[in-house]
């Protein structure tokens, strides 16, 4: 009996032995691999556009015409600043985190300006001719950037900028009023009426910039700075005695600048650095070692 209760044991450790290689064998489920990593710093991740609308005080440096000038008239009054409003688009190109480039189109429109001469014609006669018209620019710029450090998705920046700007004066009129001098004053003489077509004159214009831009999400960047804006000169057409038909030389606007507060946005097309998503690496445990007996 003795060899037969050993004889059961042994056979009963032997299929237990078998069993447990056989689990052992089995194979076992495998971690799921990371996905590939996606490219990085492609040419299109750097590519931005823009939009700006903002308003600015455009300065009128000084006013000339030919006859005036001439006559050695002078201009006892004139307007020497007014409000301008304007938008524009662009598309740019960040190279890093502080160095980025753009170029843009803006339409600025909305200002006016008014001036009177004064002309000795001798003889104790004055001739007044005061002008009144409505100045508006088209402008192309490239501008360059300099981001500072980015702090609580706050990135102040300073810039500058070199271009075009074709200034258009429209919708001149000139009113001229001749003046006597008599034993008991000056008296009102006669009156005139003078109109003058639209006239434009192009040249350099260049900016200097300094803002702040906030980075909302992974694309959008709004931004809001102040920019010195020189814009160059400025003339109409030929002006026009709209009774006697005479033809004179144009009214010019000379050293044209403006200050402008703007507001824009940035749609991004690169990686976010302040405030979008952080992506983190996956940790992925090594499978276990399951050892055979």
């Amino acid at each position: 009996m003795g060899s037969l209760k050993s004889l059961a044991l042994a056979g009963a450790m032997a299929v237990s032995a078998s069993a447990i290689a056989s689990a052992a064998d089995f194979p076992m489920a495998q971690p799921v691999p990371p996905p590939p990593p996606e490219l990085r710093g492609t040419i299109s991740s750097g590519i931005y556009l823009r939009g700006d609308i903002g308003v600015g005080v455009t300065n009128f440096g000084k006013y000339e015409q030919e006859d005036v000038r001439q006559a050695n008239g002078t201009w006892p009054a004139k307007e020497d600043r007014s409000t301008s409003f304007f938008g524009g688009v662009g598309i740019g190109y960040r190279f890093n985190n502080w160095f980025r480039v753009d170029g843009t189109f803006e339409y600025r429109g909305g200002g006016s300006f008014g001036a009177t001469d004064q002309v000795d014609l001798g003889g104790g006669t004055l001739l007044h001719n005061t002008y009144k018209g409505s100045i508006s620019s088209m402008v192309a710029l490239f501008n360059a950037y300099v981001d500072l450090g980015t702090w609580n998705c706050l990135t102040p920046y300073i810039g500058a900028g070199i271009g075009y700007a074709s200034n258009r004066i429209h919708g001149v009129t000139d009113q001229g009023v001749m003046s006597t001098l008599t034993p008991g004053g000056w008296g009102p003489g006669y009156s005139t009426l003078g109109t003058a077509n639209a006239g434009t004159k192009s040249g350099v214009a260049w900016a200097l910039m300094a803002g702040v831009g906030y980075e909302v999400n992974k694309n959008l960047t709004l931004e809001v700075g102040y920019r010195y804006l020189n814009l160059g000169d400025a003339q109409s057409g030929r002006l026009v005695n709209a009774y006697g038909g005479q033809v004179q030389g144009p009214l010019k606007i000379k050293d044209i600048d403006s200050h402008d507060i703007k507001i824009g946005m940035r749609w991004n097309f690169g990686e976010p650095d302040c405030c979008g998503p952080v992506e983190r690496p996956v940790a992925y445990a090594p499978a276990p070692v399951v050892r055979k007996y």
